[in-house]
């Protein structure tokens, strides 16, 4: 029995020199036979969302999937200024900075806003539609507050957010990106009551796509594979030249969000525990923390709606992962 699923995304692989973990996850969905796709959900993040539906349609038809919908979400966080986040990353996605007049906003989706769509989606439903969340959470806050019936009805919120096991040293010393984004969203979230489960950056940095799987990848019979490799190897490239300090970016980056796909296909791959969890809004140093306390969810049952990612098998998920990316 599959599951059926809406991915609320903020993609970068859509040209060779783009970020490209948001992608390789929604391809990994598609070729994942556990999961029935009922919708891409855009939100502001990596790259505005108007650039993010072009990319996101782009990437659909490279897969030959482009009855799958594509819904335009939030623009913005709840409540900051996106352009002090956006200067840290414009550099780095170059090749989506596309005019409006070259993007790829025609195609199977409607008007509605991407909160509607989930809401609307989730109620058809009940029980049954699992939202997985690879950017920030400002589509799914709003869902909520549009909807307050959606955190009821849908089955699960599968989130990368966060770090469970220590500080995130991601935007900030303990800020990862999708929480930094808009923490306000996040902690929404956590308050709705929603069933949650949260990987963080703790376990999405141990997972790598390094040069040498990129050239494993290049020589699978996949077309998608052959390109994604190509959009690996350029990513590595900027990688490298941005944080000349980290050497793990010399050779490699991080597959994040696919393995947040792999935490809903196969969860046995991940360590759960029960969490209270909380974010830090305060605007100062702190802000957009993650504090995911495991102690308290054991002496109070209703924390234990949120579950945290505290080890991953990282062996078995590369093999997952390049098994099915080579056959896309």
């Amino acid at each position: 029995m599959t599951i059926p699923v809406i991915i609320d995304t903020d993609p970068g692989l859509g040209e060779v020199g783009s970020d490209i973990d948001d992608g390789l996850a929604i391809a990994l969905a598609l070729a994942s036979p556990e999961l029935e796709v009922l919708g891409l959900t855009v939100v502001n993040g990596n790259v505005d969302a108007l650039t993010g539906v072009d990319v996101a349609r782009r990437l659909l038809r490279r897969l030959e999937r482009e009855d799958i919908p594509v819904v335009l979400g939030a623009t913005a966080p709840l409540t900051r200024d996106m352009e002090s986040v956006r200067a840290l990353f414009a550099a780095a996605l170059p090749s989506t900075n596309v005019s409006s007049e070259g993007r790829d906003l025609e195609g199977p989706t409607t008007t509605q806003h991407a909160a509607d769509f989930l809401s609307e989606q989730v109620a058809a439903r009940p029980g049954e539609v699992t939202v997985v969340a690879i950017g920030p959470m400002t589509n799914l806050a709003l869902a909520m507050e549009r909807h307050p019936a959606f955190a009821q009805e849908v089955k699960e919120l599968v989130l990368m957010a966060g770090s469970a096991t220590t500080f995130a040293q991601n935007v900030t010393t303990v800020g990862d990106f999708n929480t930094y984004v808009d923490p306000e969203a996040l902690d929404v979230v956590l308050r709705s009551g929603a069933p949650v489960r949260m990987v963080g950056i703790d376990q999405t940095s141990r997972v790598m796509l390094t040069r040498d799987d990129a050239a494993r990848l290049r020589r699978s019979p996949s077309p998608f594979g052959r390109w994604a490799a190509e959009c690996a190897d350029a990513w590595i490239d900027y990688l490298g030249r941005a944080f000349p300090a980290r050497v793990e970016h010399q050779t490699a980056c991080f597959l994040h969000d696919p393995l947040v796909i792999a935490a809903l296909t196969h969860p046995e791959l991940l360590t759960w525990e029960g969490a209270e969890v909380t974010v830090a809004l305060a605007e100062d140093l702190t802000r957009g923390l993650v504090v995911a306390d495991r102690g308290l969810a054991l002496t109070r049952p209703a924390a234990s709606s949120v579950q945290v990612a505290t080890d991953t098998d990282v062996a078995r998920f590369g093999d997952l992962f390049f098994e099915r990316i080579s056959q896309v």
